[in-house]
């Protein structure tokens, strides 16, 4: 598989099979450090799909050595809860080393070119490596998390909440990410618990019931139901 370094339309048509998600990169930096509205990653979303030929695949990335690590930017939670929609979207999630223990070591230049080892027993860390298992293991267990549909669903906090679905034939996902570091009450649009079930995944909690959802900051919660027929 051919990887374009940049993030262009036209390079995607014939010389490579899928470029860095730069834009959708740069979206996370403005929600999460410059206190833009969480409606623009689906702007941004909706950018790209409108550009790109169509089936053109990204490498969506919340880390990387460009830039100071995401714990770094976003703090723990708030990395998380960008890498938990990497893991989620559309396109080719990208697991920075170290990331999955929360690891905050500089690997930019000038330390991009130096051995600095990861720090694989933190303290005071979330279970960083079991969160990050169960999501790998829901999404290489399940097609519609990597090949089925995008659906943006509205909600009732939609400055500070995201929620979207995969869907293929078979089944449908809910996506729900806090992504302010503020507890919130979101009311998810025309879902409810009699068909959605909330999926058990290290990390999230099982109480509340679609449609009104209790999030706190940086929570995230996912759930499944089979498509309807």
């Amino acid at each position: 598989m051919m990887l374009a370094e940049a993030s262009k339309p036209e390079l995607l048509t014939k010389a490579f099979d899928i470029d860095y998600a730069w834009p959708f990169h740069g979206t996370l930096n403005e929600v999460l450090l410059n206190g833009k509205p969480a409606t623009e990653f689906r702007r941004s979303w909706e950018d790209s799909l409108r550009q790109f030929p169509q089936g053109a695949l990204h490498l969506r990335i919340s880390d990387n050595h460009d830039e100071a690590r995401a714990v770094a930017r976003f703090g723990v939670r708030g990395a998380l809860a960008a890498e938990v929609m990497m893991l989620t979207l559309d396109g080719v999630p990208l697991l920075y080393n170290g990331m999955e223990v929360g690891d905050a070591t500089e690997s930019g230049d000038p330390a991009l070119f130096e051995k600095m080892p990861v720090f694989w027993s933190p303290k005071d860390r979330p279970p960083l490596r079991a969160i990050y298992r169960d999501l790998i293991k829901l999404r290489k267990a399940h097609p519609a998390l990597r090949s089925g549909e995008v659906v943006w669903v509205k909600n009732s906090d939609e400055k500070n909440v995201v929620s979207f679905e995969r869907r293929d034939g078979t089944e449908e996902f809910l996506i729900v990410i806090n992504f302010s570091n503020r507890p919130c009450e979101v009311r998810v649009d025309g879902r409810d618990s009699r068909t959605f079930t909330h999926v058990p995944l290290t990390g999230t909690r099982a109480d509340g019931q679609l449609p009104n959802i209790q999030l706190n900051g940086f929570e995230w919660r996912i759930y499944r139901r089979d498509a309807a027929k």
